[in-house]
């Protein structure tokens, strides 16, 4: 499942910029293969070995694409319709996390078994949590929070049009809140300041928020 192949399946990006954010967000992430990688059947990626975290920890998730009827599943559970530009990441992934959890999209996760843990490693965190099961009270019916950032795990919200912006629980659609013209931008710019935090080892340096 390379890059060029990828890039092949996605026909219709939503614009060039998407386009190409996503061309640099995986050139910044395959930096990191030469410590290791795994590819399994399904096309997840797990890519940057980091066993000084933990013997099969890795720095990158990068989940399988997710079909038409998954898209399809995912809208229907959360009850609403997914942006164009989501739904392209969407197909190239189904969820994401970089830098060992430090930056999170959420995708539609199937297997939730307690015993096969390598099929279960394999699914993203689910975006059933934040706007189903534990949605915030007040937020406005036509967001969709799709995915966390930082070690607090602060939630991602995307609005009908695909701007992506950080939730502000007391203040969540204020003109002060750093946003994002699409989820790919929202990736590309948040590793590029994170990726100065770890070493060519893939140890942390400091602290992010």
């Amino acid at each position: 499942w390379s890059l060029r192949r990828k890039m092949r399946m996605q026909e219709e990006w939503a614009s060039e910029e998407d386009a190409r954010a996503y061309r640099e967000i995986r050139s910044l992430i395959d930096k990191w293969r030469n410590l290791g990688h795994e590819t399994y059947p399904d096309g997840t990626e797990w890519i940057g070995h980091t066993p000084h975290r933990a013997p099969a920890a890795y720095l990158h998730q990068l989940y399988a694409p997710l079909g038409a009827s998954g898209i399809e599943q995912l809208e229907s559970e959360v009850s609403c319709r997914i942006p164009e530009g989501f739904r392209c990441f969407l197909k190239l992934h189904n969820g994401i996390g970089l830098f060992a959890g430090l930056i999170n999209i959420y995708g539609l996760r199937t297997n939730w078994s307690r015993t096969k843990l390598v099929e279960a490693a394999q699914q993203p965190f689910s975006i059933l949590v934040p706007n189903v099961q534990r949605r915030p009270i007040n937020a406005p019916d036509d967001l969709l929070f799709v995915g966390s950032l930082g070690e607090n795990r602060n939630l991602i919200a995307m609005n009908p049009v695909g701007t992506v912006f950080r939730w502000k629980s007391d203040d969540p659609v204020s003109n002060s809140t750093k946003s994002y013209s699409s989820v790919f931008t929202f990736l590309l710019e948040e590793a590029d300041r994170v990726v100065a935090l770890f070493d060519g080892d893939g140890r942390r340096r400091d602290s992010y928020n």
